[in-house]
């Protein structure tokens, strides 16, 4: 019984490995030995950005001052073993600190965030970023947001079904955009935030044909 030759794929990791085309038999141990020497060779590419996404990161938790009012000195503080050119490389060169200290220092300023936040994300989102690693704070911002339209949504619903307002007697577009604008002027993020003296003043502003 003649064998098949097993099918492989063809290999992503950089042009200086070997390609095998479907058909094609195992590469040899020398072969790859080869390969992984050459691909050694090609030096690391700059983690553009890391700057700017760590003083994103500094800047949301608060716990050092602003960067033209002595953050470097901020994060020496945290760490006084820290030197500042390696602090100002991080802050200001696109420089990778170490990475088992990167995590600890992630791990400190996400903790200010509150439980939403995920270090190990934001530990990838700073070493790799958009669109390799998609942007924390973006993806809460969208959560924040579409919890904003729930909450309208059931004022919406409230609204209507205690003052007997007929859907053909209003523009359901319209009425959210100002359920929403009208939430944020009344402080309300959470359900609990709507209270009862707030069902009159919402139904002259989002129905004032009804009021």
């Amino acid at each position: 019984m003649v064998r098949k030759p097993r099918v492989h794929s063809a290999p992503t990791t950089g042009s200086n490995a070997p390609e095998f085309t479907p058909g094609s038999e195992r590469p040899t141990p020398a072969a790859l030995a080869s390969a992984f020497a050459a691909l050694g060779e090609e030096p690391l590419a700059p983690p553009l950005g890391f700057s700017a996404r760590l003083n994103l990161l500094l800047d949301l938790a608060a716990v050092v001052p602003a960067r033209i009012e002595g953050r470097v000195l901020g994060v020496l503080a945290i760490n006084p073993a820290w030197k500042e050119l390696e602090v100002r490389r991080w802050l200001q060169q696109d420089q990778l600190p170490d990475r088992a200290e990167l995590r600890r220092l992630v791990k400190l300023l996400v903790a200010q965030l509150g439980p939403e936040h995920d270090a190990l994300r934001w530990e990838a989102f700073l070493v790799y970023g958009s669109p390799i690693v998609g942007s924390p704070v973006e993806h809460l911002l969208y959560r924040e947001d579409r919890g904003r339209r729930d909450i309208a949504s059931r004022i919406f619903a409230l609204l209507t079904e205690q003052y007997a307002i007929p859907p053909s007697s209003y523009d359901a577009d319209l009425v959210f955009q100002r359920c929403l604008k009208l939430m944020q002027q009344f402080n309300v993020y959470e359900w609990e935030d709507f209270q009862a003296g707030h069902m009159e003043p919402f139904r002259s502003v989002l129905f004032p044909e009804s009021s």
